[in-house]
């Protein structure tokens, strides 16, 4: 049943919160901040965060994110470190077989704890085995040096070889490391700033460590 007492936007992200450590602690994931927890997982730091939203018509909804920090990579390409942002995510429903937008909604705390086999079920089911899959650089560079953007984790085609030239850079292909980010700023000669300036960013970067 409803609550009687209309939700805010800061219940319902304290009700979700508690809820949800309660769930990912269970598959050994730690709160960084409110709503994001974390788990070393082989060469990557896991990362499931839980947007959450309030509907119009009253009920809290949220989802998940799954992402995957790569610590070896962050100093180049991120200026400042940021723990919580992934190097690669997706959202859970595009993992899911049918990829269709979804939220879970609730109202009270026993609306959650009514979610919690469903949700802990599509966690292990399916977030869990993408976390496993690619927490390698390996694997992450077989899907960023992919021709196909559905593989490149929703970065873009900027992001993508930002990502792949850092990879390079850390198994220790410098010179095509460089090479992907200068080919990439000749293909992009005379583009708005925006398909530039962070690839220049990465560029200067990586020359700085090499």
């Amino acid at each position: 049943m409803a609550s009687t007492r209309p939700m805010t936007l800061e219940s319902a992200k304290q009700l979700l919160d508690g809820f949800v450590q309660g769930v990912v602690s269970a598959l050994g994931f730690q709160r960084v901040e409110r709503l994001i927890y974390t788990r070393p997982v082989n060469e990557a730091a896991a990362l499931f965060s839980f947007p959450c939203r309030l509907d119009p018509r009253g009920p809290g909804c949220f989802g998940c994110n799954v992402g995957l920090r790569f610590l070896s990579l962050e100093p180049f390409l991120q200026g400042e470190a940021k723990p919580i942002v992934p190097t690669v995510m997706t959202p859970l429903h595009l993992l899911r077989e049918n990829k269709r937008f979804a939220e879970w909604q609730f109202h009270t705390r026993d609306d959650l704890e009514q979610l919690r086999d469903t949700v802990t079920r599509e966690l292990t089911d399916i977030a869990l085995p993408f976390v496993e899959k690619h927490s390698r650089l390996a694997e992450i560079r077989r899907k960023v040096e992919s021709t196909t953007p559905a593989d490149w984790f929703g970065l873009g085609p900027e992001g993508r070889l930002t990502v792949l030239a850092a990879i390079q850079f850390v198994q220790g292909d410098k010179p095509n490391a460089l090479k992907t980010l200068d080919d990439a700023l000749l293909e992009r000669k005379g583009a708005l700033p925006a398909k530039r300036l962070p690839i220049e960013a990465v560029r200067k970067r990586l020359a700085a460590a090499a």
